[in-house]
């Protein structure tokens, strides 16, 4: 999984426990404290660095700076940005924080429906590969055999012709249901 994936997964999570934390009457370090202590992935693992060079006398304003600088994603900097202006300029970090969590999640579903989207034909893609497939590869495979108008009886050779001609098609519509399935896993949105 990307940083980028990585850092998007939990955001939202993150920003709405801190705004519920914030507008529970609980500061913002003690707030990134909780935060920090694990549960939101990579966005915990940040939040304790930066309270641990706290602890060594940092100033939170250049831990959120470093952070910043280091990040992939464009939602995260922009998270990071808010509590960065909040720690210098003193803001309305609820409302910036409602603002942000509600514009995140109307992204995420957007990534969802789109999503959904790429994937509504895989259904019926997998039927036809896995139901139909078998019974069209095997119908074409018997033709031989009900031609045959010299033997009224199928001799081996009819049936080992048959048999090669369905087999590989068998696994082909295998390896097709295969890329398929492996189209559906690449396509994940990492939500």
């Amino acid at each position: 999984m990307s940083s980028t994936q990585q850092e998007e997964r939990d955001l939202l999570y993150s920003m709405r426990a801190l705004q519920v934390l914030v507008g529970s009457g609980i500061g913002l370090e003690t707030a990134m404290h909780i935060i920090g202590r694990g549960g939101y992935g990579v966005i915990s693992a940040d939040f304790a660095t930066i309270l641990n060079n706290l602890g060594r006398g940092s100033r939170l304003e250049d831990e959120l700076a470093k952070i910043h600088t280091r990040s992939k994603s464009t939602s995260y900097r922009r998270f990071i940005n808010t509590l960065r202006n909040n720690v210098a300029n003193d803001t309305d970090l609820l409302r910036s924080l409602e603002q942000q969590a509600e514009r995140e999640e109307e992204e995420r579903n957007e990534k969802m429906k789109e999503y959904i989207e790429v994937l509504s034909g895989l259904p019926t893609m997998m039927l036809t590969f896995g139901m139909l497939a078998p019974i069209i590869f095997g119908t074409i495979a018997i033709i031989p055999l009900m031609m045959s108008a010299d033997n009224p009886f199928m001799d081996m050779s009819t049936v080992t012709a048959a048999a090669s001609c369905f087999g590989p098609s068998l696994l082909a519509s295998v390896a097709a249901m295969v890329f398929v399935g492996l189209r559906a896993h690449t396509k994940d949105p990492g939500v």
